[in-house]
C-alpha cells in the first residue's frame, strides 16, 4: 500500500533523528580517537601525528555539518543480480555506515535521472546498471524538513511537504544548490580534471556556482584528491570584497586553505613590495578620456615587448622604459604615479615580466621554490590582460595543466583585455567550453528591459514576472536620494545597490546612506559580480556613455572603449535581482551611444 504523505514525513523525521543520534555517537567516537593519540617522541614522526591529527579535525568539521543537513537525496535502486532494493543517501560528506554517500561520489550521478533504468561509471570503469525505483529530494537545515519531494518509477513527482521559509538566504547552503543542479551542470562538474575548462555565461546564470562545485569535487572525489590538496589551489579575483565573499563561500563546500587572491595582491606578494607601494586598478579614473589615453600607450609599450630593467626599485624600474616610450603628457602622469607610489595593472604585469627573465622562473620574494599551482581559477577572465593569463598558465603544474577560466566577455570593463582564446594561445575543446545560457536571478521584466536596450538575454520559462523597471526624469542629486529613501521605506531588510558610473557622483550618496548596511553605494565597476535586492542606478544623462575620438589614438582602441561602456552599463543593470530603477536627467534608449 502506498504510504500518505504524512506518513513519509514522519519516517522522513525518524530517520533524520536516528542519522543524528548516529553522527553524534561517531563524534564522540572521533574524540576518543583523538585524545588517545600520544605525541610521538622521534621528530621523524611528528608529520603523520599532525596529520592524523589533522584528519581527525577534519572529520569532526563534516559530523557537525552532517548532524544539521543529514543529506539532501534518497534513491532507491533494483539491481539484477540482488533481490532486495538498495537505498543510497547523498550528502555534502559521507557517513557510509549509513549508507549516505558524497555528492562526489560515482554513485551519487543517478540522483538525476528519471526514474527507470540508469547506470553509473565506478573507479575501474565497470559500468553498473539498475532500475532507479523511486528518488525523493529534501531540504533539511538544523534537522528540520523544509521541502520534501518524491517520485517513483510508477508516479510522477509529488509535493509530500513544504514549510513556508524566506528566499532570503544568509549563506551557501551546498545541499540546496546541489539538489537543484542539473545533470548537464553535474557533468561539468565531473569533467577530466586534465586541461582548460572554461565556464562562460551571463550574470546570474551561476557560472561561479558551478566553478566552485568543480573545484570541491576535484578537491573530494577519491579519484582526484590527491592531484589536488586544497592548499595548493589558487583562486584569482578581481578585488578585496569578492575575495572576502570567496573566502566564506568555500569554506562551506569543504574547500579550505585555498589561496584566495588578488593579482595585485599576488604581485605584490612576489616582488616584496607591497609595504612600500600602492595599487589601482585604472591610473586617472576620474579622468576617463586622458586615463584611457595614458593606459593605450601604456599597454603599447607592453605588447611592443618592451622589457623593463630589473631593479630593486619598480618606479626606477619602469621609467627606464616609460622615459623613452611615453608621449610627453603621459610621461608627466606617470612622474605623478611615481611620487605618489602607486602602480597599476599594466605596470604590475611589466614588472612581473621583468621578474620571470631575471630569475627565470616563477618565484615568491626571498623563496627558492618555483610557483606551481595543480589547479588555478581565473573568475571575470575577461577583464585579465592576455599577458596576465599567459603568467596564470605558466604556473600549471604540467601534471594537471588544470586551468579553470569563469567569466563573461560580455562584461569587459577594461582597456587590453583578452578578446580570444588564440591570445594567449589557449585551445579549448568544444566539450569543455561550457556556455550557460539561462538567468534565474533576474525577473522576467527586467530582462525584458535589458533586451530591449540591444543587448541578448535569454528569458527562461517560468521565471517570476516582477515590477515594471521604473525610469524617473530627476534633475538633482537631492531628487534621486530622496526618490531612493522612498523605496527603503517599502522594505527595509531589501539589501539596495546605488550605481553610478564614476565615484565622483557617488560621494553625497555615500554620506547621506552610511548609517544603514543593507544599502551598497559602489560604481558600475565595483559592482561587476555583486548582486541586490533593489538597483537604482543614478546620474544618468546624455553624456554618460558618450566616447571622444580622439585622433591620438586609433580606430581600434576607440571600438574598445564604446564596447567598454556597454558592457558597463549591461554589468550595472544585471544587478538587479527583483526591482530595477533608472534614475538622472536623461531616459536610458536605444538613442544613447551604446550600438
Amino acid at each position: 500500500m502506498e504510504k500518505t504523505k504524512e506518513i513519509l514525513l514522519k519516517d522522513l523525521r525518524n530517520h533524520i533523528k536516528y542519522i543524528q543520534d548516529k553522527v553524534t555517537e561517531s563524534i564522540s567516537e572521533v574524540i576518543v580517537q583523538n585524545s588517545k593519540m600520544a605525541r610521538p617522541r622521534r621528530p621523524e614522526d611528528q608529520f603523520l601525528f599532525w596529520n592524523i591529527k589533522a584528519q581527525y579535525e577534519k572529520r569532526l568539521e563534516e559530523l557537525a555539518e552532517l548532524f544539521k543537513v543529514p543529506y539532501f537525496m534518497k534513491c532507491e535502486l533494483k539491481y539484477d543480480n540482488i533481490s532486495e532494493n538498495v537505498t543510497y543517501y547523498f550528502a555534502k560528506f559521507q557517513f557510509s555506515n549509513e549508507s549516505i554517500y558524497s555528492w562526489v561520489a560515482p554513485i551519487s550521478s543517478v540522483r538525476f535521472e528519471q526514474p527507470g533504468k540508469v547506470s553509473y561509471m565506478i573507479p575501474s570503469g565497470e559500468v553498473r546498471t539498475a532500475t532507479l525505483i523511486a528518488k525523493e529530494q529534501y531540504m533539511i537545515l538544523g534537522g528540520k524538513v523544509i521541502f520534501f519531494t518524491r517520485e517513483t518509477i510508477d508516479s510522477p513527482r509529488d509535493l509530500v511537504h513544504q514549510e513556508h521559509f524566506s528566499t532570503r538566504k544568509t549563506g551557501f547552503i551546498l545541499p540546496e544548490i546541489v539538489a537543484q543542479m542539473e545533470k548537464a551542470q553535474d557533468q561539468v562538474i565531473r569533467t577530466h580534471y586534465k586541461g582548460p575548462l572554461v565556464i562562460s555565461g551571463p550574470a546570474g546564470s551561476g557560472k561561479t556556482t558551478l566553478a566552485f562545485h568543480r573545484i570541491a569535487y576535484l578537491v573530494q572525489s577519491p579519484d582526484t584528491a590527491s592531484l589536488f590538496p586544497s592548499r595548493s589551489i589558487a583562486v584569482f579575483v578581481q578585488d578585496n570584497s569578492t575575495k572576502d565573499y570567496f573566502s566564506q563561500l568555500l569554506p562551506e563546500l569543504g574547500i579550505k586553505n585555498v589561496t584566495i587572491t588578488t593579482f595585485s595582491e599576488w604581485v605584490f606578494d612576489i616582488l616584496g613590495i607591497k609595504e612600500f607601494c600602492s595599487y589601482v586598478n585604472k591610473y586617472l579614473s576620474n579622468k576617463e578620456e586622458i586615463g584611457d589615453i595614458y593606459e593605450y600607450e601604456k599597454l603599447n609599450i607592453l605588447r611592443s615587448g618592451q622589457l623593463v630593467e630589473f631593479k630593486a626599485s619598480p618606479f626606477a624600474a619602469l621609467d627606464s622604459v616609460f622615459s623613452r616610450y611615453l608621449s610627453e603628457s603621459s610621461y608627466k602622469i606617470f612622474l605623478k604615479q611615481k611620487k605618489e607610489k602607486i602602480l597599476d595593472r599594466i605596470d604590475l604585469t611589466l614588472l612581473l615580466q621583468s621578474h620571470i627573465q631575471k630569475r627565470g622562473k616563477l618565484k615568491f620574494y626571498k623563496d627558492k621554490n618555483e610557483i606551481m599551482y595543480p589547479l588555478v581559477l581565473v573568475d571575470e577572465f575577461q577583464n585579465y590582460l592576455p599577458e596576465q593569463l599567459k603568467i596564470f598558465k605558466s604556473c600549471l603544474d604540467t601534471k594537471t595543466n588544470s586551468i579553470l577560466y569563469v567569466g563573461d566577455l560580455a562584461q569587459q570593463i577594461s582597456l587590453g583585455t583578452i578578446k580570444s582564446w588564440q591570445d594567449i594561445s589557449e585551445e579549448i575543446p568544444n566539450e569543455r567550453n561550457i556556455s550557460l545560457k539561462k538567468v534565474y536571478r533576474n525577473t522576467q521584466n527586467i530582462l525584458s528591459y535589458i533586451n530591449n536596450l540591444g543587448y541578448s538575454v535569454s528569458i527562461p520559462e517560468g521565471l517570476r514576472k516582477g515590477n515594471d523597471v521604473e525610469e524617473k526624469i530627476l534633475l538633482s542629486i537631492d531628487d534621486e536620494i530622496k526618490y531612493i529613501k522612498n523605496i527603503i521605506g517599502v522594505d527595509k531588510n531589501r539589501t539596495i545597490g546605488i550605481i553610478a558610473k564614476n565615484k565622483e557622483y557617488l560621494k553625497e550618496f555615500e554620506l547621506r546612506f552610511s548609517e544603514n548596511p543593507n544599502i551598497h553605494v559602489v560604481t558600475m565597476s565595483q559592482s561587476q559580480g555583486v548582486e541586490f535586492d533593489v538597483v537604482c542606478i543614478v546620474g544618468i544623462n546624455r553624456s554618460t556613455f558618450a566616447v571622444e575620438h580622439s585622433k591620438d589614438v586609433s580606430v581600434d582602441h576607440y571600438e574598445e572603449r564604446k564596447k567598454i561602456q556597454k558592457d558597463l552599463l549591461y554589468v550595472a543593470l544585471t544587478r538587479a535581482i527583483s526591482e530595477l530603477h533608472i534614475l538622472g536627467t536623461e531616459k536610458l534608449n536605444s538613442s544613447l551611444t551604446l550600438n
